[in-house]
């Protein structure tokens, strides 16, 4: 990633019996210190460490705030669940804050049942989330 808005997207190999055709992790850079990955597709054990990777690279590189937009995410397995919790963990590790927007009902209702949703903070937007940490920073 370079630049205000630059962006990065990750085509995933295929694997029988999921939406082949649309599984990406995409990133955009979103102001000072904040970037939103974008997760398309069944999050299982690939596209959580796919998801999990992009995550530690946009640390890495020094940007602590991370939204990930779940718009393009209908259903995530316990697999796909350890992984975000490992997300959860390494940016509290890191001093980072995480947010989550655009959650369906069902995976509204995932990480409640879970305990995620006690650890992020969730948002019905992209928009509402940058705007979250637009007047943390």
């Amino acid at each position: 990633m370079s630049g205000p808005g630059a962006t990065r997207t990750r085509p995933l190999p295929a694997t029988r019996g999921d939406d082949v055709d649309n599984r990406t992790v995409r990133t955009r850079e979103a102001g000072e210190g904040t970037s939103v990955v974008y997760i398309t597709g069944y999050l299982n054990s690939l596209l959580g460490e796919e998801v999990a990777q992009v995550v530690h690279e946009v640390l890495d590189t020094g940007r602590p705030r991370v939204v990930l937009n779940f718009e393009g995410t209908r259903l995530i397995n316990s697999i796909g669940i350890s992984f975000i919790i490992g997300i959860v963990e390494r940016m509290t590790e890191r001093d980072g804050t995480l947010a989550f927007c655009s959650l369906n009902r069902i995976n509204q209702e995932l990480f409640r049942l879970t305990g995620v949703s006690r650890h992020i903070r969730a948002f019905d937007s992209e928009e509402e989330a940058l705007a979250f940490f637009a007047r943390s920073s």
